[in-house]
């Protein structure tokens, strides 16, 4: 059985990849890395107090409106809120190489979820 530090990890893994497929990368990153950019931003979004203020102050940095997020993992990290502010504070950039896999296997359509 997994821990429950690894289901929160997987949550935010799946609603971070949503926040990173949905970014128009090329008008966002200029030349940059696209992992540096995410990461930054989402180390600065870290300090937020909770889930959904960390979501907003990161999606309104890469200038996203309303990205499709996966409403269930948003709202397990929501009632796991402790444990998932711990799980971002410790291990963004882990997290920024996961995402970003993630969110490429989004892409290519080797994997589906239900927004």
């Amino acid at each position: 059985m997994l821990s429950n530090e690894k289901l929160v990890e997987d949550a935010w893994i799946d609603v971070l990849a949503w926040i990173y497929k949905a970014v128009d990368w090329k008008r966002v990153a200029r030349g940059r890395s696209a992992y540096d950019i995410f990461e930054h931003r989402l180390e600065f979004s870290k300090y937020e107090p909770d889930v959904p203020s960390v979501i907003q102050k990161l999606c309104n940095s890469l200038s996203l409106q309303a990205p499709p997020l996966p409403l269930d993992k948003v709202e397990y990290l929501r009632q796991n809120e402790k444990t998932a502010m711990k799980v971002l504070r410790k291990m963004p950039k882990l997290l920024t190489l996961m995402v970003a896999q993630r969110a490429k296997e989004l892409k290519s359509g080797q994997m589906r979820l239900e927004v």
